[in-house]
């Protein structure tokens, strides 16, 4: 249990952090205050999926900004956070629901031992890519995959391969496993 106690702690201090970038990026989208941008009126983003296979495939076009973009990767984090929260809720029950049987019990700490599990290695994978310099990235773990989403024009060889290995070694899945997608901003 002090694990969960010392988890509940840092995600405390992530979610205001992250309500606080969320207000800061609110604060100056609405001020009024301009960044210098080629053009302001018209702004655009490209989202790519690069592909582990070297198939690049493209999703979409779409335009963002770069406080945008801080502000989409802060609402995406909190909106996991959220999303993780109300799950670890719903195993708690179960396991402290007295009706149902031991093994449905087990599976549900089982469960939420691996959400738990999985958060941290989302968290500790952005903060390893943010420190190698792919700044506003996200990591989302599923049972299937493994999505990175990494604010950059492009991607390179090198950039793609520094990525995989980190996203390897934090989540322990295999590289067949991971998607990478960029968000372009018109910097």
């Amino acid at each position: 249990m002090k694990f969960f106690k010392k988890w509940k702690q840092k995600k405390q201090i992530m979610v205001a952090l992250l309500a606080l970038l969320i207000a800061a990026a609110g604060y100056v989208n609405y001020s009024g205050f301009e960044f210098a941008t080629k053009e302001t009126s018209s702004t655009e983003v490209s989202n790519e999926t690069v592909s582990v296979n070297d198939d690049e495939t493209p999703v979409g076009e779409a335009v963002l900004t770069s406080a945008e973009v801080a502000n989409y990767v802060a609402q995406a984090k909190l909106t996991r956070e959220q999303t993780h929260e109300k799950a670890k809720e719903t195993l708690e029950e179960m396991i402290s629901n007295n009706s149902l049987s031991e093994a449905q019990r087990q599976e549900a700490t089982t469960k939420l031992t691996q959400l738990s599990e999985n958060l941290e290695k989302e968290v500790a994978a952005e903060e390893l890519l943010g420190s190698k310099g792919f700044l506003n990235s996200i990591v989302s773990i599923s049972d299937a995959s493994t999505d990175v989403m990494i604010q950059k024009q492009e991607i390179s060889k090198v950039e793609k391969a520094q990525i995989e290995d980190i996203i390897m070694r934090k989540t322990g899945c295999a590289v067949d496993d991971i998607v990478i997608t960029t968000i372009q901003t018109d910097d």
